[in-house]
This record gives structure tokens, sequence and C-alpha cells, in this order.
């Protein structure tokens, strides 16, 4: 955690008379900030409650006969794929290992999500505490079966209704997984662009644009004629110098999606992501932008990423809060700046609404890996992320959260 002078206090532990306690406080120390994993920009700050669940809701629970997985709120994503490691299954995590619960419940987008669909696709059940205090215990709907409004919302807003303790969730087999990493050129990321948008599901496209540009593949070899194809496919990927194309065992083995740089680790940041569909012969003219758009960061820490949707994210899937099953590609825009820097922070923020602005017509979606609650464009993401679902949320967290002791869904 960060930015812990001026907290109010840390709290270990979740119960109802945690929520009794911050209706009692004054508003200002209000929402309760949580912290699970260890990416969130808002697990601290000023004049705030922290509620940590990293040290005491660590339990892992294997279901040997179904295959599936019971994850207490603190379990690391990282951890998580190391434990189904020992069992020969996996779940689809993310590109770090370093995220909590909060990867899971905002919908948790994966390389591998386009051939096991999002994290909470996977969620069985659902327990914790509603903001109001109240103990619940959600199942999935049955197929075939309309899914309950408090259910749906859970499933991609759970972080502004309550507090979530444990969820349970499916597994998959655990199959090699091949890697591909270069760096790469303009020409070539728009190379890599056309072609990962006629790629099976089995397989993804990353990448990321700072001072240099660095492409991952990964696929997923479920047979050896699968992986006579993706490698097929692989070679045909352009690049400049370094190109690695090796087998790993688990997610948990790939590479860092970075540009190889030194992290500054007393840097601030932010990171937006933005979701929209294939950019098919808007290719170019979107990269030109993202090109126009690096030129002009405020610093060498500020960075475009981008992961690969489709598949089984747009199909086969429970309903839920995330509302851009359509989406092919999510951008990320990561701000940031030195500590204490206010004016670096300004700068920062500014150039990743530039960003927005310049990019929304192709990526029109927000996908809030991160609220930001704290920040002025609140409203427009929660408007982009989740549409008309929005009032119907609003409803729900009037009931279930009145006093907005989580963060607001305004």
């Amino acid at each position: 955690m960060s930015n812990e002078s001026n907290i109010y206090g840390i709290f270990e532990e979740v119960n109802s008379n945690l929520f009794e306690f911050l209706r009692s406080t004054k508003n200002n120390s209000i929402p309760l900030l949580v912290a699970s994993g260890g990416t969130t920009s808002r697990a601290a700050a000023d004049n705030h409650w922290i509620l940590d669940l990293r040290k005491n809701y660590q339990n892992l629970s294997f279901d040997f006969e179904k295959k599936h997985v019971e994850i207490e709120a603190g379990v690391t994503m990282g951890d998580l794929s190391n434990f189904l490691s020992k069992h020969q299954r996996s779940f689809p995590i993310g590109l770090s290992g370093k995220t909590g619960m909060g990867y899971i419940l905002t919908g948790g987008i994966s390389p591998l999500s386009r051939s096991t669909g999002l994290a909470i696709d996977q969620i069985l059940e659902i327990e914790g505490f509603w903001g109001n205090g109240t103990k619940f215990h959600l199942f999935r709907p049955n197929k075939g079966q309309v899914s309950k409004s408090e259910w749906k919302a859970m499933c991609g807003a759970a972080i502004f209704l309550g507090i979530v303790t444990k969820v349970k969730v499916k597994t998959q087999p655990l199959r090699t997984l091949l890697s591909w990493t270069a760096n790469i050129s303009f020409s070539q990321l728009s190379e890599c662009i056309s072609q990962a948008e006629i790629w099976p599901n089995s397989l993804s496209l990353q990448w990321i644009w700072g001072e240099n540009m660095f492409a991952h593949a990964i696929g997923e070899i479920v047979n050896d004629d699968q992986e006579k194809k993706i490698t097929s496919l692989l070679e045909k990927l352009p690049f400049s110098s370094n190109r690695i194309i090796k087998k790993v065992k688990n997610m948990n083995s790939l590479p860092n999606l970075n540009l190889g740089e030194k992290v500054n680790l007393t840097n601030h940041s932010e990171v937006l992501s933005l979701l929209g569909p294939a950019w098919k012969e808007n290719n170019l003219h979107v990269l030109k932008i993202i090109q126009n758009l690096i030129n002009k960061r405020p610093n060498n820490s500020c960075y475009i990423a981008s992961q690969q949707l489709g598949g089984l994210t747009k199909s086969n899937y429970i309903d839920s809060s995330f509302q851009h099953r359509d989406a092919i590609w999510k951008p990320w825009i990561n701000g940031s700046w030195p500590a204490n820097d206010k004016a670096g922070r300004e700068k920062s923020l500014k150039w990743m609404e530039e960003c927005w602005n310049n990019l929304e017509f192709i990526c029109p979606g927000v996908h809030l890996a991160q609220i930001h609650p704290h920040l002025p464009w609140h409203q427009k993401e929660l408007s982009l992320a989740f549409k008309d679902w929005l009032t119907n949320l609003k409803e729900i967290k009037a009931i279930y959260d009145p006093d907005n002791i989580m963060p607001k869904l305004e």
C-alpha cells in the first residue's frame, strides 16, 4: 500500500461490526478502501479506512471430484495458479500474478479468455457482506434459469456493493502454453494485429507501446495437431529483434508484458482500460493516433498497451455486469508520475484523458479493472462500463449499500 501516512486505520477482518462502525464515522472517511492484491491504485488514501484482506483470507480449497476451487479474498492470482498447477488444473488469470480478488470480480480478462471466457464466467458461488452489513451467499443460476439481479450485479460490479470474502469457481485442465515474444516496429504491430483478428480462439495477442514496442502472443496446446497449427501461425508473425518462441507450464511462467525498462517503485500511476471491436480497416489509422499520443507522453513511464478478447468472451457466458461482450481489443492507458509530484500527476492525467478522447471512436467501452471515484471522469467511465444496466445497479446499491460504504455509483 502507498500513501498510508494519513489513513484513519486498517482492518483485517470482515464482519457486521465493521460496517456498523463505518456508518457511525464521518462521511468523508468512506468509501471503505479494500486491498486484496497488489495492483490497485486505491488500496489506500488519506482520510480513509482500509480493509486489508491479504493476511486473514488466504485459504484455497480444491474439490477433487468436481474440479472446483474455493478462493478466499486475500489470495493472489499467482498463488492461485501455482496451487492449481499441483492438481493439474488452471484458471484464466491475467497478465499479472500480483492481482487479487478484484481481478475476478471486475471481469477478469486473460490471455486465455478467448478459449475459456472471462474470469467472472467461471464463478459458481459468491460469499461476503453487502455494504449494509448483511451476509450473503449467492449461487450461479442454472442453465436456462433467469439470473437474479443480485448475481448479475456481483459479477462485474461487486466492488460498488459489498465485500466478497470467498468465491467458488470452475477450473480447466492444465495445458502447456506456447509463448511468442518479440520487439516490433510500427508496421509490424499493424501486421500482428491484422493476423490476430483472424486467429482461432486458442491464440491471443498482447502488446505494449512506450519508448519501444513489445508484443506477446500466447497459445494453449490441446494436442499435437493444434500445436503444429499454433506454431505455424506464430511463425508468420513479424518481428524486429529478440524473438523467442517457447513452451511454458502455466501463466505464472510467462514473461511479463513490459518494455524491459527498470520500474520506478516510487512512481504513482492510474490505469484506464477501454474496450472495442476489431480494428480491421481502421488498423493503421488507430495506430497512427496512438503513435501521436505516445510522442506526447509527459514521461517515459507512461504507455499504452492492449489485450485481445473474442471467442468465448462473446458467447457461452452467464449474465453479468460486463456489458461489452462484443469487444475484441482492450487497450489500456497507463499514466504515471513521481510520488508527491502534483504537477507531474496533472500532466499524466491530462494525457490519459487526451488518449481516451482520441481512442473513444474505436474503443467506446470501458473495463473497470481500476475504478476512479477520486477523479473527475468517474461518472463517464461508469456510464461507458455499465451502459443501461447502470440504472439497475443504482437501485440494487440503494437497497444493499444505502450509506455508500463502498464506492459510489455516481
